[in-house]
């Protein structure tokens, strides 16, 4: 079942694009790929996601290095 939802910018119904299939585990599951139907509209709600999740992996990137500093200076705390 695929729902039609709007577009996060101009509010137009989003139309499928793409529709696949994958394996996961032992469940099968439908994957639907949607799109603005105003391509103009559509470029920049990429490049909007783009920045969105540029942000995102940093923000991970910087948790990691914070958690692994800390877990050493833990080590080191233990250790004298």
């Amino acid at each position: 079942m695929v729902q039609i939802t709007p577009c996060i910018r101009c509010g137009k119904n989003r139309i499928i694009s793409k529709t696949w299939t994958e394996k996961i585990g032992e469940s099968k599951v439908v994957r639907t790929d949607t799109v603005c139907p105003d391509p103009e509209c559509q470029k920049i709600v990429e490049e909007q996601l783009q920045v969105r999740n540029d942000r995102m992996r940093q923000v991970q990137e910087q948790s990691l290095k914070r958690r692994a500093n800390f877990r050493r200076k833990k080590v080191d705390i233990v250790l004298k």
